[in-house]
């Protein structure tokens, strides 16, 4: 146990303090460009899915940033710790993290005197965050580049703006609807996604 925690604490100090920055930098900011007070459920949920969606991109993206410098891969994969178990520490350290963002835009929204069906909400709001998020951690795993992971998570996102009738239940931008359906189908698809993402690159690695 000891082991993984130096692990994650080394990751977070070396290579994921600036992405943890950015992303505090995100959350401080959004007071400039967005409401937090008096929404209804549909404008809490445009506030989650237009803005806050942006912050499963910067969290998950560059989990596998380190590796793409050979000589970290090399000492890594020199260790007894298989790759995988510390892709997978990263994953839930980046999880929990959202899973606190969109806790805190929860609650200052709901200090700011909005209604929403806060259950709801947050389980849609993550299930459709984390997929976001999933989808640039995938392709960043898959491809060594995370720059491509942004690019393909952000082209996603601008395809749901014109597109979002063509792809189901894997839709963005739901909520706004009123639909909340999606949340456990998304929730798997980002589980698939991620463990793809994980797996692939352990093959990979080898």
């Amino acid at each position: 146990m000891e082991k993984y925690l130096s692990a994650g604490s080394s990751f977070i100090r070396k290579q994921y303090a600036p992405h943890l920055l950015l992303t505090l930098l995100f959350v401080l900011m959004s007071g400039f460009f967005i409401s937090f007070r008096n929404l209804d459920g549909a404008q809490a949920a445009k506030v989650m899915e237009m803005y806050v969606s942006f912050g499963g991109i910067l969290l998950l993206t560059p989990l596998f940033y380190p590796e793409q410098n050979r000589e970290i891969w090399l000492l890594e994969k020199s260790k007894a710790t298989p790759l995988w178990k510390l892709y997978l520490l990263r994953l839930l350290l980046a999880v929990a993290v959202l899973a606190a963002v969109v806790t805190l835009f929860l609650q200052r929204m709901q200090q700011g005197g909005s209604r929403f069906a806060w259950g709801e909400l947050w389980a849609g709001s993550f299930s459709e965050i984390l997929f976001l998020g999933s989808i640039g951690f995938f392709v960043s795993g898959i491809t060594n580049q995370a720059v491509l992971g942004y690019m393909v998570s952000v082209i996603y996102f601008v395809a749901n703006i014109g597109a979002a009738k063509h792809l189901g239940k894997f839709a963005l931008f739901q909520m706004m609807g009123g639909n909340y359906d999606f949340a456990p189908v998304m929730f798997l698809a980002a589980a698939v996604l991620s463990a793809a993402g994980i797996l692939l690159r352990e093959w990979i690695d080898r």
